[in-house]
């Protein structure tokens, strides 16, 4: 039986992965990249990061277990991707929240500054 910790608030999880962003480097192209020539974690993966989770667990359509901390926080994060996408004007019937933020951050134009922006509420 899992013991629920506490999960992260929205809040908490923009401060976090806005911090992983400015210090472990922004990507675009793929949710993580530890290379040696290339470190850094896309936006979708920074919210998952920030909300404990592992930095791929938001590629999922649904989460890959029953364990309730862990569902507590894919929630969590997965809120918080609802909200940014709806906020840079994703169309409800559009693709999953976190798909479309994981398209929206490797379009040409969207830099660490539009991401930075979108985890303060700025709409970019």
């Amino acid at each position: 039986m899992t013991t629920l910790t506490t999960v992260p608030s929205k809040a908490q999880i923009r401060a976090g992965a806005a911090d992983l962003l400015k210090t472990g480097g922004w990507i675009q192209g793929k949710y993580y990249s530890d290379n040696g020539k290339t470190t850094g974690v896309c936006l979708v993966a920074a919210i998952g990061l920030a909300a404990g989770l592992p930095a791929t667990a938001l590629a999922s359509l649904k989460p890959g277990t029953a364990d309730a901390d862990y569902l507590a926080r894919w929630a969590a994060a997965q809120d918080l991707c609802d909200e940014i996408a709806a906020a840079l004007g994703r169309p409800a019937h559009e693709m999953a929240p976190t798909r479309w933020l994981s398209f929206w951050n490797d379009k040409p134009h969207t830099t660490l500054d539009h991401a930075l922006g979108a985890l303060e509420g700025q709409a970019a």
